[in-house]
């Protein structure tokens, strides 16, 4: 699901003159009034092989600048101790977007969502719930958009015999740089740190960066990769993913 922070930057999708209202990863997009907007992500994985995800994220805007949103991920689990099962329904995630002022082309959004996690190991089970409230501010441009990002997570588990919680924050830069009409660049870096207990177990400085493509104005294909550049290959792998939006 998608998504904690402390600088990052880049890039984008479509023409200079339709810069505010894009498709293709522009950190300020919401669907206008009436429309539906579709993230499926067919495929994460990384250099170990070992983890394959399948994301969907469905968006409905409610009005041009408030809009919520639904999201749900499974994975296959090829390695000798898969945590939640070897083929797993990992969450569930209800959330909103709410575009807070847009003048001149700086903007300010209020976000938040809360996942359901779970583990299908034996039965569906509920493992915890993680509650997430964050901010973006910055600027659109004609051919390129910059969002700063602080973020604020709670994680508390649903299990009778544990009573785990723990909090984090993420702050960082994200953003989007238009090449032409059809092509862009998407980027960001984050960093995650705990506030109350492992809710990371350590420090995190995330990098990604991606390449979009638009098939039309209102759809568009993405290649990405990212990595915790604080860890190992080891402990944190290289991770990537394609993308397929659509707005309807």
């Amino acid at each position: 699901m998608k998504r904690i922070f402390i600088f990052g930057l880049l890039v984008g999708i479509t023409t200079g003159a339709t810069a505010g209202n894009v498709i293709d990863g522009n950190p300020f997009y919401n669907p206008a009034q009436g429309r539906f907007y579709n993230i499926l992500t067919p495929i994460e994985l990384n250099t170990k092989f070992e983890k394959f995800v399948v994301t969907d994220e469905l968006w409905y805007g409610v009005s041009d600048d408030f809009a919520i949103h639904i999201a749900t991920s499974g994975s296959y689990d090829s390695s000798d101790n898969p945590e939640f099962g070897k083929w797993a329904w990992n969450d569930l995630e209800f959330g909103f977007d709410w575009n807070l002022w847009d003048c001149d082309g700086q903007n300010a959004e209020l976000y938040g969502d809360v996942t359901q996690v779970y583990n299908t190991k034996n039965h569906l089970e509920t493992v915890a719930y993680n509650w997430r409230l964050g901010a973006r501010m910055g600027r659109i441009a004609d051919n390129w958009t910059v969002a700063g990002v602080v973020e604020l997570d709670y994680l508390n588990d649903d299990l009778p015999h544990d009573t785990f919680d723990a909090w984090a924050m993420t702050v960082g830069v994200m953003g989007q740089y238009l090449l032409d009409s059809s092509w862009n660049l998407v980027g960001e870096l984050m960093f995650d740190f705990d506030l109350f207990d492992d809710y990371y177990d350590g420090e995190r400085l995330r990098v990604k960066f991606g390449v979009n493509y638009n098939l039309d104005a209102t759809k568009y294909i993405g290649a990405y990769v990212a990595k915790d550049v604080v860890h190992s290959f080891d402990d944190a792998p290289v991770y990537f993913s394609l993308d397929f939006g659509i707005d309807f």
